[in-house]
């Protein structure tokens, strides 16, 4: 699904936000005499030539490609014309509005717009949203016993990639290895401020009488039979935690006890008489690190479309655009709505199969003087897919917090040379 933003104010936001105009304004010397010159009434707040200003703030969708797809970040670029592209921060402050558009918590999904930033505004959440904010999942496993065909270090991998619903705020970093010490192998004390403990007990005892199987589960571990250990490790002379008070016993973990975000991911499966017995541990990290850390299944984002129509289309002509979308699926509306005999965009998102038919129809040697579709440089459709171990909002939140901090500690060594 796309979204339109045709609205006067989105237009006059990308001019404020994206330059301010040193010279004269309202001058068209040089515009090409081609559809860009129907550009007016979109770009006449800024004192760009309109083709100029259509190239800084749009990308345009033709039938086969794209064309104006470079973002243009430079104070300088078009320096030529008396034109300052550059940013203070209070323009930014002022053309930053985040909106959300929807939370799914059954999908574990959200997607909002993000508007009057750069391209690499954006790439840097998204980053920072895959490998900076911190979670908890399993970094050593003990086994004690594993008669499995999978091989110790092959299960050891497949129980880390299970995500692990902790809020890791409620816990700290083990330091690394310290060599001022001595020893490169001695860490921070492993307790209940940085360490979770899981267990995993699970024997195949075989067939019943008659040759049918126990249940519908016969033979299959799964992450439900993970099992929190709140006490803490039960062979702490061989992992070396040891808890100095259970964690069920903390007012940050009543209600929401340690667990899997899913029952049913399946770990291994046995045969008869097949055993598989461990001690799982689970630390804080980032994805930077390790993927198993990261807290998204995905995190992207897409240019915002717009649809424009170039010129007044109205009576049979109407009519006639209507028609090119009949037959559309059950729920998808068309692009278009006739008002008053003129057509005119419908507000709200579209459906991709309809963005798809409006690039066609801009192709068309009847219709390319009449319908357009664009993208907004500055305005972008963010999805997040959270994995499940923290709602998605909580996920951006944090994730601007971090990017605030980066940005905060950059000022201050600015501030300091």
């Amino acid at each position: 699904a796309g979204r339109r933003c045709c609205e006067v104010g989105a237009h006059e936001r990308a001019g404020a936000s994206m330059g301010k105009r040193k010279g004269s304004k309202g001058e068209k010397d040089g515009a090409p005499p081609s559809a860009m010159s129907q550009l007016d009434r979109d770009f006449a707040v800024s004192g760009l030539p309109d083709y100029l200003e259509a190239q800084r703030t749009r990308v345009f969708c033709g039938s086969e490609s794209n064309t104006s797809a470079k973002y243009f970040g430079s104070a300088h670029t078009y320096s030529t014309k008396g034109f300052d592209n550059s940013q203070t921060w209070k323009e930014f402050e002022r053309g930053l509005d985040i909106r959300i558009r929807r939370v799914d918590e059954a999908d574990n999904t959200m997607e909002f717009d993000l508007v009057g930033v750069s391209p690499s505004f954006a790439n840097a959440l998204r980053r920072i949203l895959i490998s900076e904010v911190p979670t908890m999942a399993i970094e050593h496993v003990f086994f004690l016993n594993n008669t499995s065909t999978i091989p110790d270090e092959i299960l050891a991998h497949r129980l880390g990639l299970i995500p692990i619903a902790a809020d890791p705020a409620l816990f700290k970093s083990r330091s690394p290895p310290s060599q001022e010490s001595g020893n490169e192998h001695q860490e921070d004390d492993r307790d209940q401020r940085n360490t979770i403990v899981l267990r995993l007990q699970a024997r195949c005892s075989g067939r019943n009488p008659g040759g049918k199987h126990e249940d519908n589960e016969y033979g299959k571990v799964k992450s439900k039979d993970l099992k929190w250990l709140p006490g803490g490790s039960e062979i702490p002379e061989e992992t070396g935690v040891r808890f100095t008070v259970s964690q069920d016993t903390l007012e940050e973990f009543e209600g929401a006890p340690v667990r899997p975000v899913h029952d049913d991911i399946l770990i291994a499966k046995l045969s008869s008489g097949q055993e598989i017995e461990l001690e799982a541990h689970c630390t804080k990290g980032t994805g930077a690190e390790h993927a198993k850390w990261s807290p998204v299944a995905t995190a992207w984002y897409r240019l915002c479309p717009e649809v424009v129509l170039l010129r007044e289309v109205k009576g049979e002509k109407a009519e006639e655009l209507l028609a090119k979308f009949e037959g559309l699926p059950k729920g998808v509306e068309c692009p278009f709505e006739v008002v008053g005999g003129v057509a005119r965009p419908r507000e709200g998102p579209l459906d991709l199969m309809c963005l798809e038919r409006i690039r066609a129809l801009s192709g068309e040697e009847e219709w390319k003087d009449y319908v357009q579709l664009r993208k907004i440089k500055d305005h972008f459709i963010f999805t997040v897919e959270s994995s499940g171990v923290l709602p998605p909002q909580d996920l951006l939140c944090t994730a601007i917090d971090i990017l605030a901090s980066k940005a905060g500690g950059l000022a201050a060594k600015l501030a300091e040379a």
